[in-house]
């Protein structure tokens, strides 16, 4: 009879362990939850820049041009090109004798601008060679004039 009482005692002791691993084994997998989450995206403003050409302008010359942009976003941005339609202006004492805006424009970029500028009114100044020209027909009172340039910018966000 002793035989029986420890077999019954090892294959009690044998299910009670299987037992507790099994309900172990569900009750891991038998987890579930769930979560939201609301994320914003950050609007866009636009760049600010303006530019100046760096040497002297004559009827049919160019010049390089100091582009001076400000990124008022919270991420920064590579520069990459600039439009072709900017808006000039002309200092007011070349303007009233007669020289129009028009008398200066861009010329295409040779290369890419590249041009990284860090936000949070980050501020990059760099010089785009070649980048302005003079027309032919530019009149006598464009002589000495200073023009500033407004420039449309596109780029491209970059990660921190």
């Amino acid at each position: 009879m002793r035989n029986v009482s420890q077999r019954t005692a090892v294959i009690t002791l044998v299910v009670v362990i299987i037992a507790g691993i099994a309900s172990v084994a569900w009750a891991a997998w038998s987890v579930t939850g769930s979560a939201t989450a609301t994320v914003a995206a950050s609007e866009v403003t636009a760049l600010q820049a303006t530019a100046r050409p760096t040497g002297h302008l004559f009827p049919g010359g160019s010049a390089a041009i100091e582009v001076s942009v400000t990124n008022p976003n919270e991420f920064a941005v590579e520069v990459q090109s600039f439009s072709q339609d900017p808006r000039v202006t002309v200092d007011a004492a070349h303007a009233k004798a007669g020289c129009a805006a028009s008398s200066v424009r861009l010329k295409p970029t040779k290369s890419a601008i590249a041009q990284r500028v860090d936000g949070d009114g980050g501020t990059k100044t760099f010089v785009v060679q070649d980048a302005v020209e003079m027309v032919d027909s530019a009149p006598q009172s464009c002589q000495g004039a200073s023009f500033e340039i407004t420039l449309a910018l596109a780029g491209v966000s970059l990660p921190d």
